[in-house]
Parts: structure tokens; C-alpha cells; sequence
């Protein structure tokens, strides 16, 4: 099915000074069906929580007309890299993503987001690659098990020193070869990596399962739509040609959103309706 107004997800990151219930609202007042379930303090860290408090927060989302596309902990700092030198820190990261996976099935999350994380600037990037592969081996096969995806999102060379973009995560992919293992293009963050949406349907033909829809300035902020310099019925013309039928989420981490939350996000629905109405 093509992405239409139905496509519209969106993320509690920028509600991160507000409770999850009042993110939940507001996503209901939008009229949007589809929420990506960011897991992390204060709302929802594994840490804090049971597979019964996972339970209850899916029987509660889903009363509320609204779906969760994704599971996605929070992994973008220490002490979450599971490709890191030190074992201790490395299994403790799998152990991390072997255990979100079964707080998505309990949420009710058909998918599991993860980002490969990096090695030590000063060490071969050839060690830290092996350690991912290593470890995604693990997290893959423990997926196709449960039956759940997992969505695999590069991350810019600030962040990370392997999987930094779309080819990388096409060569990562080959190597492990799990039915299991997606691919997500999050339009802000190839603007950091200089990708184009081409780049992305190019290097992973079929296998893109999932977009971060939002605006960007030129140094790859995450912006509400309108604020940035993004070509929105462009983009939505560009990814209905591919027939990509995913979700689109937005994913606002830039921290000016932070105090007062709902106007960039019903910004962001008012946009993408638009968009997807005329594109």
C-alpha cells in the first residue's frame, strides 16, 4: 500500500521533560494511528520496567486506537555499543538488545531498531566491524526466533566509525545474510553522512523497512517540518515512485522542542498531511 496519511508516525523524543501519557494524548488529538515507542528514561527504561509493565503499556496504547511500529531503546550513549573493544561492555549491549526484544513482543512492536555502535578511533576499523558482525550474528538469529525485525539505522562519523551509511549497512547485511535485518533511512541523519534518498533505494533496493521523517538544516538537525531546508512534497513524491510503504516517523531531537512540544508536532502532522495529500 502506498504511504498516505496513515503512513504518519511519530516519536516521544522531543517529549523527553513531559510524561509518556501526555505524549500519548497529543498523538491522539492529531488523529495520528502510529506511535514509535523511543524506550528510555523517564518514559520507558527496560531497566526500570517488567515484561508486565511492557504488557500494559501495549494494551493501553492499543486502547487508544494507536499502534506501535517500533521498539527503540535508547543506545546512542554510554554504556550501550556492541561493538565496543571491551568484552564486559560488549556483552552487556547484546544482553541489552537480546532483553529489548522481548519488552517489543510484550509491547505488542513488530520491530526492534539498533544501531551498530563503533570502535576506538586509535584501533583498526576492520576489529570493530568483526565485533559487529559478531554480535549482530547473535542479535539476528535470536530475532528470526522470535520472529521479530530488526531495524538497523547508520549513524554519522561523529557518532560511529562503522556503519555510517547506506552502503555500510548494505555490506553488513551480505554478511550475515538474516531475513531479520532491515534497514532504516532517517532523511536527517544522511544529510550528516551527504547521502541522498538514491542512495539509500540504491544501495538497499527492498529492503529499506522504515523512514525517520523529518526536516533538516544543513548540519543534519532533526527538525519539525518547515524549519529546515527539505524538500517535503519532493521527498513524499520521491518515496511513493519507490514504493516504499512504511511508516514515516518523526523523530525530533533537536532540544529546542523540548519546553513545549506539541506545536512542533502538530507542525510536523499539519506538513506531512498536506504532503501526502497532494504529492
Amino acid at each position: 500500500m502506498a504511504i498516505d496519511e496513515r503512513s504518519i508516525s511519530v516519536m516521544n523524543f522531543h517529549y523527553v521533560r513531559h510524561t509518556l501519557d501526555r505524549f500519548l494524548a497529543d498523538v491522539c488529538d492529531t488523529g495520528v494511528s502510529r506511535i514509535e515507542l523511543w524506550a528510555a528514561a523517564p518514559h520507558f527504561y527496560i531497566g526500570d520496567k517488567t515484561l508486565a509493565d511492557a504488557r500494559t503499556l501495549g494494551q493501553k496504547v492499543r486502547g487508544m486506537g494507536l499502534d506501535i511500529v517500533a521498539f527503540t531503546p535508547e543506545q546512542c550513549i554510554y554504556p550501550i555499543n556492541i561493538s565496543a573493544k571491551e568484552p564486559e561492555l560488549r556483552d552487556r549491549s547484546v544482553r541489552y538488545f537480546l532483553e529489548s526484544m522481548e519488552f517489543a513482543i510484550e509491547c505488542g512492536a513488530p520491530a526492534l531498531l539498533v544501531t551498530a555502535g563503533g570502535g576506538y578511533r586509535d584501533e583498526p576499523v576492520e576489529q570493530a566491524l568483526e565485533r559487529c558482525i559478531d554480535s549482530m550474528g547473535i542479535l539476528c538469529g535470536r530475532a528470526q526466533k522470535l520472529g521479530i525485525d530488526l531495524w538497523m539505522e547508520a549513524l554519522p562519523d561523529p557518532f560511529a566509525n562503522i556503519i555510517r551509511s547506506a552502503g555500510e549497512i548494505r555490506e553488513l547485511m551480505d554478511k550475515l545474510g538474516s531475513r531479520a535485518l532491515h534497514a532504516v533511512y532517517d532523511v536527517a541523519g544522511a544529510i550528516m553522512t551527504h547521502e541522498t534518498p538514491e542512495d539509500y533505494f540504491t544501495h538497499l533496493a527492498g529492503r529499506v523497512a522504515h523512514v525517520h521523517f523529518t526536516d533538516s538544516d544543513a548540519g543534519g538537525s532533526h527538525l519539525a517540518w518547515g524549519d529546515g531546508v527539505i524538500d517535503l512534497d519532493k521527498l513524499v513524491t520521491f518515496l511513493r515512485k519507490e514504493n516504499y510503504d512504511g511508516s514515516l516517523t518523526v523523530e525530533l531531537t533537536n532540544s529546542k522542542y523540548n519546553i513545549d512540544p506539541t506545536p512542533p508536532l502538530n507542525q510536523c502532522v499539519e506538513a506531512m498531511r498536506k504532503a501526502l495529500r497532494s504529492a
